[in-house]
């Protein structure tokens, strides 16, 4: 009876070697997990002084790791990284993501072989200052010229018969010679105006309205976000039955590109499409 369960006991135990070896050779190989699809970066400011900042959706990533992961929840915590530019972005340029992953930890409590690429991102839907006419779409460019006439308008009151848009000048900040410019960019939009005296003549004169810091958003739309519809300053004096009258402009585009636009050449790059026909 001794011997029968010696043999027994010795046939149990070669039996549970057995399974666990069995056991041993069915363990769930590591899982290669990829955590790039979960990572978003976004950018925020102005193109040249944009932003940089990075994101990590742990939940999704947890849910797409499948069921031989254990505890993806955890595994989360073993991501990390970081932006290799985060400030002074311009839209085009490109920023990396560069992980920094525990996977050692990963493949030894979590069953997951974690070691992505790093990504690279290309900046874009930055604001931008404009720095160029055709950057002004005409719906945009519309707006500009209706609130410069009501300007003129205003200020003039009945006295104007007509104003005709003709153009404008695009005037974008440079720094040349240590000087610098007070605004990014500034926009005068021109016009011809006929106004009427009081002996029922007509006096034709040039005039501009201008505004700065003028942004182009994502979407192409156009902002003034400094001053607005503020005059170029010119004199016009016309003396009527002995007495003078007075309107804010200039005799000719000429004149008017000498006492305003030219003034600013050198501190400013200069763009026109300003034509009378």
């Amino acid at each position: 009876m001794r011997f029968a369960t010696g043999k027994k006991q010795r046939i149990a135990a070669a039996l549970a070697a057995a399974l666990a070896l069995a056991l041993a050779g069915c363990a769930a190989k590591p899982v290669a997990v990829d955590p790039a699809p979960c990572l978003s970066v976004t950018f925020a400011g102005m193109s040249g002084e944009g932003t940089a900042s990075w994101s990590f959706d742990s939940e999704g990533f947890a849910a797409a790791c499948g069921e031989d992961v254990k505890d993806a929840a955890g595994l989360a915590a073993c991501v990390n990284g970081s932006l290799d530019k985060a400030e002074g972005l311009s839209n085009g340029d490109t920023v990396t993501f560069q992980w920094n992953c525990d996977a050692e930890t990963a493949e030894k409590t979590y069953n997951a072989l974690l070691a992505p690429q790093d990504v690279t991102f290309t900046v874009e839907g930055l604001d931008e200052w404009v720095s160029a006419l055709d950057q002004i779409g005409q719906e945009d460019w519309d707006s500009l010229a209706a609130a410069g006439e009501e300007t003129l308008r205003q200020r003039e009151g009945d006295a104007i018969i007509s104003v005709d848009c003709l153009g404008g000048y695009m005037l974008v900040g440079q720094e040349a010679g240590g000087e610098t410019a007070n605004t990014h960019n500034m926009l005068y939009v021109v016009y011809k105006v006929q106004a009427r005296l009081p002996d029922a003549s007509v006096q034709p004169y040039y005039a501009a309205i201008g505004s700065s810091d003028l942004v182009r958003h994502s979407d192409g739309s156009v902002e003034v976000t400094g001053d607005s519809n503020f005059p170029a300053y010119g004199n016009i004096d016309v003396k009527v039955g002995g007495e003078y009258y007075n309107f804010t402009g200039f005799y000719s585009l000429d004149e008017l590109n000498t006492q305003c636009i030219a003034l600013y050449e050198g501190v400013y790059s200069v763009e026109s499409n300003v034509s009378e026909v």
